[in-house]
């Protein structure tokens, strides 16, 4: 842990890593395993992640995708939800885009202003 090279290894393991394990804690209030033995505690794990991973879902693309989702899936037709979900996935790169957009232009005109004060 003495090299540059370690230290970085150890922060982008933190950043990338460690999030889901402190939103786990933080917003499920989890911190410990309540039962023992491997295969128990291993089941439990597996219950959290999903929890984890679920609830992620539904941030990334809502209830109302979500409900669709399921629905064709029942169905068994998913040609329609695929088209929805390509639809928001362009939706939201759009709202990206433009979002970027801006921040260039902010930055460029503080730049501008910057060096017209010098």
């Amino acid at each position: 842990m003495q090299t540059q090279e370690s230290k970085d290894i150890v922060k982008k393991r933190g950043s990338i890593v460690e999030h889901p394990f402190g939103t786990i804690k933080r917003t499920l209030g989890w911190d410990h395993f309540l039962v023992r033995g491997k295969e128990k505690v291993s089941g439990e794990n597996a219950l959290i992640m999903f929890t984890y991973n679920f609830k992620r879902l539904l941030n990334l693309i809502g209830i109302t995708l979500f409900k669709k989702l399921i629905l064709a899936i029942k169905e068994d037709d998913l040609t329609q939800i695929i088209k929805d979900i390509e639809e928001y996935i362009l939706l939201c790169s759009n709202y990206m885009i433009y979002f970027l957009q801006i921040i260039l232009m902010i930055y460029f005109y503080h730049k501008q202003f910057r060096i017209l004060i010098k």
